[in-house]
């Protein structure tokens, strides 16, 4: 009786088993499945979010400039989801279209010669434009290749994307043949370093670019497929023939067609797709410049106007609004206050103000930085940002532009190096961040390229690269972009 007792109690947990264990696989095909549908739906819902975003804005954006008569909607009882991006296609194809003619030509002639005599404008649009054109019309050496390279120390990798080969004094004053590469962040790629790094030290993986961005973006989640790189070249060999849009606009195809008929589609389709480019080229740089000083214009109107009284505001008598008023009400108190601080009362009053500035325990701190700052780019403009410079960074043999900012403080050498001088490290594409580093001057490299062209240079990836200005300088040559505003500033 005990005997069988006992086997009866130990034959009751093992009866009860099952249930728990069927609960737990239930529920853990529940999560597989679950898991199984975000994986399908989350891409496929985010990029139709991401696609429904863009042309919404472009609509938006567009759909007011549409004349009524043009607007399929004043006729249909619905709207037309995409009809701004249909209309931004054709119009950039139809500007491609009319450049190439001579009137055309002129056209773009005269504006750039207009936007030439703009100041600040003139930079933005250089750049931009620049940058544009070496994306589309020199696509064979654009971010067209994924490499490893060790960084930031030898014995540690990171993927780059070759942005094009060094040339003029980076090249010579490297002594070796180096090639730029930018290293993108993770998982924002859209920042990083641009480098300048040994042939000897480039090796190339057999990955696209979009493959490469993937891995970058997923932190090396994402691992791309095998020979990536030759599938997405047999993709574009067997999809329609690629199309290179030339400086004047022109288009080639990388392959004939040997049948008359596509090749004829083939070509129309070719055609359409350089104007497009060509359009683009065309508007691109323009319309960032023009967006750029519209919303600066615009913000310093917005914060400024409010502020004039109402007797003295022009917008009070006229029937529209003023742009700009706040940029020239601006303008014309800074002269006034240069001119007051000029005199001696208006330097007591600044040396009095300063004083009371000087007892506020943070704002003295705040106020003593900014005014070291403006002093320093404003009235010794012949040691502030003067200077481009190649550094060894992060590495031996790995090189990058930095700009020059001045000697580094006696408590700096004291530390470290007696001749250390302070170098700004920008990031690319955004060079308003980086690193300070304190480089011994021996070890920095002079540039013969000015400011303007070292910053178009990182805000590029390497894919603007500025002439060697060293025989100008020999023969006495005053740099291109150094005009007579800086002469003007520094005679200030």
């Amino acid at each position: 009786m005990t005997i069988k007792n006992d086997r009866k109690k130990a034959d009751k947990p093992a009866a009860s088993k099952p249930k728990p264990v069927q609960a737990l696989g239930l529920a853990r095909r529940l999560r597989n499945y679950f898991l199984a549908g975000l994986l399908v739906a989350a891409p496929v819902g985010i990029t139709f979010w991401l696609a429904w975003k863009f042309i919404s804005f472009v609509d938006n954006a567009v759909r007011p400039y549409i004349p009524v008569k043009w607007n399929p909607e004043s006729y249909l009882p619905f709207a037309v989801p995409g009809l701004g991006l249909v209309v931004v296609l054709i119009v950039l194809t139809l500007v491609g279209a009319v450049t190439k003619g001579y009137l055309g030509r002129l056209i773009t002639q005269v504006s750039e010669r207009a936007i030439s005599q703009l100041p600040i404008v003139r930079s933005v649009y250089s750049w931009t434009q620049q940058v544009f054109e070496t994306v589309l019309s020199q696509k064979s050496t654009a971010f067209r290749e994924v490499v490893l390279v060790e960084y930031p120390n030898r014995g540690t990798w990171a993927i780059g994307f070759i942005t094009g080969r060094t040339e003029g004094e980076v090249q010579e004053l490297t002594a070796e043949t180096v090639v730029n590469v930018f290293v993108p962040a993770t998982p924002n790629p859209t920042t990083g370093f641009l480098l300048f790094i040994p042939e000897r030290d480039i090796h190339h993986l057999d990955l696209s670019v979009e493959d490469g961005i993937k891995l970058v973006i997923s932190s090396g989640i994402v691992s791309p497929p095998e020979n990536s790189r030759q599938n997405a070249r047999a993709n574009g060999r067997n999809g329609a023939t690629a199309a290179v849009v030339g400086q004047n606009g022109g288009v080639r195809t990388t392959e004939p067609e040997t049948d008359a008929h596509s090749g004829h589609e083939l070509g129309l389709l070719g055609r359409l797709r350089g104007h497009f480019f060509t359009g683009i080229l065309i508007t691109a740089p323009i319309s960032i410049t023009i967006w750029l000083a519209v919303e600066i214009v615009s913000f310093i109107d917005d914060w400024v106007t409010p502020m004039i009284p109402t007797r003295w505001n022009p917008e009070t008598y006229l029937p529209f609004g003023v742009p700009g008023l706040g940029v020239i009400v601006v303008v014309v108190v800074l002269t006034l206050v240069g001119f007051m601080t000029a005199g001696l009362v208006g330097r007591s009053i600044v040396r009095m103000g300063e004083r009371l500035l000087d007892r506020m325990p943070i704002i003295r701190g705040l106020y003593s930085a900014l005014k070291q700052i403006f002093e320093a780019v404003f009235q010794q403009q012949s040691n502030a940002f003067r200077d481009v410079v190649l550094v060894q960074y992060p590495r031996k043999d790995s090189w990058a532009i930095g700009f020059l900012t001045g000697p580094a403080n006696h408590r700096i050498t004291e530390t470290g190096p007696e001749d250390a001088v302070n170098i700004f490290l920008p990031t690319t594409p955004n060079p308003t961040s980086g690193f300070l580093l304190f480089v011994p001057r021996k070890e920095t490299r002079k540039l013969s390229m000015t400011v303007e062209e070292g910053i178009k240079m990182v805000v590029s990836g390497g894919i603007v690269t500025p002439p060697d200005r060293r025989a100008e300088i020999a023969a006495g040559a005053q740099p291109a972009n150094q005009d007579s505003d800086e002469t003007v500033a520094k005679a200030g």
